[in-house]
């Protein structure tokens, strides 16, 4: 009869992430968001040791490219170290941001930890009770890129019941990362492991249940592409059968509110629906936040083009609380396109209606004539194919959508 096994299956931790592009934040909300892939990492060995694990599977990319910081060395360290002390193993391969050869200053990690450190995939068996339980495989990056497939070295050996492959990689097809150790899943399939544990792509996703194929995301979010909960699988095979069970680990989360406005008159009242929108996400707990202010007046736009939507949020952040349960406004992007009905406008007798009849009559000869100067220009004219009827049409178009903005919104065009 097979041994039960419950493990916790984690990828890309990215320990002291750099989270670029966050200059606008202060140094204190900063300070705590640089810490968020460390807690997210010790809410992990939390969980370990909570749930009383075997062992913990972590596919790659451990630290953030491959200039690992000795800080992250360390602090992975002691968390192994907390992991040895409740007698819990850790099987960790690396991937293309930690590769094995990029490496400096590496230090030494317990002996409860296996390292798949070689470029070829190899085995490493799981006792359990004095017994095997489980074949364990794995590779890692020695360079910063494996452009080959990897999936016809993973060989179930004999010996063991069940067989748990570790493989830091995307799916052939992937059009969103960069494909590394590309596979196709009738390949996975085809080497009849028991269950795949993936790593690489930050978001949570199951591609197959019968055998379990999983990314369990990254553990802490660190822009607004990777949005919402993060954190970890803990799976459990139990009478044959597995099933898992996602623990979040994150500090905070990215999310992202959209917010209608139309009756919006004055500019005081961006700070109601800023308010607004925090309100939408405040049951989430530490939240960076994307805000998308929609209206139809064209008064929203000029607002934001002189700076007073900027203002407002600045003040709204202003008031946040970062020590608990906070809220940041990280952007704000106004879509105030107006709303008109054209052939209502043509039939009017002021300015733009008279404007809108007089385009419908502009020939091809006039917008040659008006693109001429394009055309002509010397260190242009080699870079440019002549237009087809189509090609003119479309300008016109989009010429005509750009001017009814400015005309309905009283801009200087």
């Amino acid at each position: 009869m097979t041994e039960d096994i419950r493990f916790i299956h984690s990828a890309d931790l990215h320990l002291d992430s750099p989270f670029k592009n966050k200059s606008h934040v202060p140094d204190a909300l900063l300070e705590r968001i640089r810490k968020s892939t460390f807690e997210a990492f010790d809410r992990l060995i939390d969980a370990a040791i909570q749930y009383n694990v075997d062992f913990v599977l972590i596919a790659g990319d451990l630290f953030d490219e491959h200039l690992r910081s000795l800080k992250a060395q360390v602090h992975l360290r002691k968390g192994f170290e907390r992991l040895a002390a409740h007698q819990v193993q850790a099987f960790i391969s690396h991937g293309n941001h930690d590769y094995v050869k990029g490496a400096h200053y590496s230090i030494q990690f317990p002996d409860n930890v296996h390292t798949f450190s070689s470029r070829a995939v190899e085995c490493a068996p799981y006792y359990k009770n004095g017994q095997c339980v489980a074949h364990l495989y794995g590779f890692s990056y020695e360079q910063r890129a494996v452009k080959e497939s990897m999936v016809s070295q993973f060989i179930r050996q004999p010996g063991a019941p069940l067989h748990i492959a570790m493989l830091h990689g995307s799916l052939d097809t992937n059009t969103d990362h960069d494909v590394y150790a590309p596979f196709r899943l009738q390949d996975l399939y085809a080497q009849q492991m028991d269950y795949w544990a993936l790593g690489h792509i930050h978001k949570r996703q199951v591609l197959s249940e019968d055998p379990p194929v999983i990314y369990p995301g990254n553990i802490q979010g660190r822009s607004r592409k990777e949005a919402g909960e993060k954190g970890c699988y803990l799976i459990e095979h139990h009478q044959g059968k597995w099933e898992r069970r996602f623990i979040p680990l994150h500090t905070f989360t990215y999310e992202k509110v959209e917010v209608t406005c139309d009756d919006m008159e004055a500019p005081a009242d961006i700070e109601a629906f800023l308010e607004q929108a925090k309100q939408g996400v405040e049951k989430e707990g530490n939240v960076m936040l994307e805000v998308v202010l929609k209206a139809s007046s064209g008064l929203l736009k000029k607002w934001d083009a002189t700076g007073l939507v900027d203002e407002w949020v600045q003040l709204v952040n202003e008031g946040e609380d970062i020590n608990d349960g906070w809220v940041w406004i990280d952007r704000v992007h106004v879509i105030d396109q107006p709303v008109w009905e054209e052939e209502q406008l043509k039939k009017s007798s002021h300015f733009t209606g008279e404007w809108l009849r007089e385009s419908e009559r502009i020939t091809d000869e006039e917008l040659d004539l008006w693109l001429s100067p394009v055309f002509e220009h010397r260190k242009l004219e080699k870079h440019l194919q002549t237009l087809s009827a189509e090609d003119k049409q479309r300008i016109l178009e989009q010429a005509k959508v750009i001017t009814l903005e400015k005309l309905m919104t009283k801009e200087d065009v």
